[in-house]
């Protein structure tokens, strides 16, 4: 490798780090009261030092589709989708999908921001966080009372969010970044030929689907 490609994969990382942390700040600044927020400090710092571990959630709890994703952790990791009947907490959400999408409709575009991974996609992926590695953000949960609810009886909760996709935004392939972990999309804005692929296999989004 000359020291050209040397340069280029380094400031590449470099800015891959910078938009994390730009991301993590912005987020953690949404946590809550000073003991919220040095508790998802604390909870950020061990998530780091054991990255390969999924973190047991400590609350027991494009045209774009606009989703609600979850994550809980599994016992085996495989890329295909999973069924869904098998998850009782996914029959929860979708008999209550109306009332999800009617909070997401009250948010203000203000409270999005970009997804941090920006290599991913050029532009056009926006989330508002609810949980993110199992700490709480407190001041998003409170203008989602309701769907605050309904995520936290998810058992092992570990991540939960709107999700955001302008028209004609394209998200590159990539795996996940911790092992044993369920993603779980649940459409609450789905215009017509909105889709994702898991491996060779392709499944488009429905209102009030997972």
């Amino acid at each position: 490798m000359n020291n050209d490609n040397i340069n280029s994969s380094l400031g590449e990382l470099i800015k891959r780090g910078w938009n994390w942390i730009v991301f993590i700040i912005r987020l953690i600044s949404r946590v809550g009261s000073f003991k919220s927020w040095f508790r998802a400090l604390h909870q950020l710092i061990f998530i780091l030092r054991n990255r390969q571990q999924p973190i047991q959630g400590s609350n027991p709890s494009s045209d774009l589709s606009s989703t609600v994703t979850s994550t809980a952790t599994l016992t085996e990791t495989r890329v295909e989708f999973y069924d869904s009947s098998k998850f009782p907490f996914v029959a929860n959400l979708e008999a209550n999908w109306q009332i999800i999408r009617q909070e997401l409709n009250q948010l203000q575009g203000s409270n999005f921001i970009d997804y941090s991974e920006k290599f991913l996609y050029k532009n056009g992926w926006e989330t508002f966080g609810l949980y993110a590695f199992g700490i709480k953000i407190e001041r998003n949960c409170e203008l989602c009372p309701e769907t605050t609810k309904l995520i936290e009886k998810i058992p092992n909760l570990f991540t939960a969010a709107f999700s955001s996709l302008q028209a004609g935004t394209h998200i590159t392939p990539r795996t996940g970044y911790l092992e044993q972990v369920l993603r779980c999309h649940l459409g609450l804005v789905v215009p017509d030929r909105c889709g994702i692929r898991v491996g060779e296999y392709t499944r488009n989004w429905a209102e009030g689907g997972a």
